[in-house]
């Protein structure tokens, strides 16, 4: 469906009432538009002036920018509300921008910064004092190495490690080292997981090769049990990623997809996903399927020993990244011997080729080190449990707080992991995102799809950030975006489902017909 729907923008009209509101609340929100636009403009002055000329060259940024609001909205958003935003300083859990602006940061570096950003300074910097001398050569092997070594093949529980740069790389290799070992060509991920950038597991948006051997199942579906069973020995892993225990079946949560509330929905975060996954785990050892765990996320985040402790479950191929780096860039995987083998020595010219120049650089050794360190210190298992705990009921207490207020959002985590929910449909819940960063709370591109918070989170941090969350939905509210409609015909989900289909088609099928111009 992707390649064949067209773009569409709204006229500054249609963006006002595309719920179908009033000519009352559509100026309302217009007003409302233009006091944030400009509170932006004197809040990001020199963040803007660097927008001019970075944006302009950086194609990272410009997809990013595109994506955070639904498309037909994006070219009003990019006029009125420019959050391109350049930092120079981190302290605690708050950064500051090139205007001064100092932001609670609950982005959370996009998994990285789960101990705080201090720690990881920390690690940075002492790490590269243990290395430093030998700089960076690459090939030989620092001895720092052995300690890493040892620290993750005892908190993943397998034999062997593999460096890699990135999340991405580490997958890849997951996945190329299990089907070469079992030899099968097929792996099987669930719907709506992510696992990276790579076409050979992304299957659907974002990739347009036509991927035959990666099977998308269902998760918490015992049809997908059974099928696992069914193809056995065509599978050479079976790809999961803990993390969809907050989603199901969906895909990341972002904020372009809020157009319909019923697009995010979150069940159960514990139990009922800890028993799928020992479900799994169960037909995967009866079919002799290696179950890799993609813990690039969870790991080092939902526990000390990630996702495996947190779900109790083992699994026979372990893949992690972003935290575990200290600070710099990589990727881990951590198998059994049998698995991470890249030869096969009954036919000596049959090789798994996976290598890369920066893999085990000095640096991150280094760091990795540090923060190896830290996970080691007594006290860490007390601090994830106390910050967890912590942090619960600090979203029961915001809850309580946002119901008193009459909003229609309410929050759910998973351990650090937050989002949040909308109560009432609506085709504008994406808006939050700017009024949330006009109060200092700086996110990620993906807005309030997922958010995180690090351990350092001081009481009073909870506090300004609780207070942030309740100014800026009720400014939102204020400003009209959650009009419930005609209360003869209010807006439900359905309604919204049907304007979207409604606009989709007549961009696709109709407007071509009288050549109309595709939007810029």
């Amino acid at each position: 469906m992707a390649p064949m729907m067209r773009s569409y923008s709204y006229t500054e009209d249609q963006f006002y009432k595309a719920d179908g509101a009033d000519v009352e609340t559509a100026a309302l929100r217009k007003k409302g538009m233009n006091d944030l636009a400009q509170r932006f403009k004197d809040l990001f002055k020199e963040s803007h002036k660097a927008a001019e000329t970075v944006l302009d060259g950086l194609s990272d940024m410009r997809f990013t920018d595109t994506n955070r609001v639904p498309f037909p909205c994006q070219k009003i958003v990019r006029e009125k509300l420019n959050v391109f935003n350049m930092v120079t300083e981190a302290r605690g859990a708050e950064v500051k921008d090139l205007d001064g602006n100092w932001a609670i940061d609950v982005s959370g570096s996009y998994g990285v910064n789960v101990a705080g950003y201090d720690v990881f300074k920390n690690c940075l910097a002492q790490g590269w004092e243990k290395v430093k001398d030998l700089g960076c050569v690459l090939g030989p092997l620092h001895p720092i190495i052995e300690e890493n070594v040892e620290f993750l093949k005892h908190v993943s529980g397998q034999d062997e490690v593999s460096f890699h740069m990135s999340g991405t790389e580490a997958v890849m290799c997951a996945v190329r080292l299990a089907c070469f070992n079992t030899r099968r060509s097929k792996i099987a991920v669930f719907s709506g997981a992510y696992h990276g950038w790579w076409d050979g597991v992304q299957p659907g948006a974002g990739n347009e090769r036509i991927v035959r051997d990666c099977v998308t199942l269902k998760d918490l579906s015992p049809a997908s049990l059974t099928a696992i069973a069914a193809m056995g020995k065509q599978l050479g892993a079976v790809l999961v990623n803990p993390l969809q225990c907050f989603h199901p079946n969906s895909s990341p949560p972002s904020d372009v997809v809020l157009m319909d509330s019923k697009l995010r929905n979150t069940a159960d975060p514990g139990d009922t996903y800890r028993l799928w996954l020992h479900k799994l785990r169960k037909v995967c050892t009866e079919n002799d399927v290696p179950l890799v765990f993609d813990e690039v996320y969870t790991g080092f985040r939902l526990a000390r020993g990630g996702a495996q402790e947190y779900f109790g479950v083992k699994a026979d191929m372990v893949v992690y990244g972003k935290t575990i780096g200290g600070g710099m860039p990589n990727g881990l995987v951590c198998g059994p011997k049998h698995l991470m083998r890249r030869f096969d020595p009954d036919h000596p010219l049959r090789v798994s080729y996976v290598i890369g120049t920066f893999a085990a650089h000095p640096l991150l050794l280094g760091s990795m080190n540090e923060f190896i360190k830290f996970l080691k210190l007594e006290s860490t298992p007390k601090l994830y449990e106390s910050v967890s705990s912590r942090f619960s009921d600090w979203v029961k207490d915001t809850n309580s707080r946002l119901i008193d207020h009459s909003m229609p959002l309410r929050i759910v985590n998973l351990s650090t992991i937050w989002t949040i929910l909308y109560t009432q449909p609506g085709r504008y819940n994406w808006m939050l995102q700017y009024y949330l960063r006009a109060e200092g709370v700086m996110l990620s591109w993906v807005g309030t799809g997922r958010c995180l918070i690090s351990l350092d989170f001081t009481d009073q941090n909870f506090a300004d950030l609780q207070e942030r969350i309740i100014i800026a939905a009720q400014k939102m509210q204020a400003d009209g975006w959650w009009w419930k409609g005609d209360p003869k015909k209010p807006i439900t989900s359905k309604v919204v489902s049907s304007l979207m289909a409604k606009e989709m088609a007549y961009a696709t099928l109709v407007a071509p017909m009288f050549g109309s111009k595709k939007s810029e």
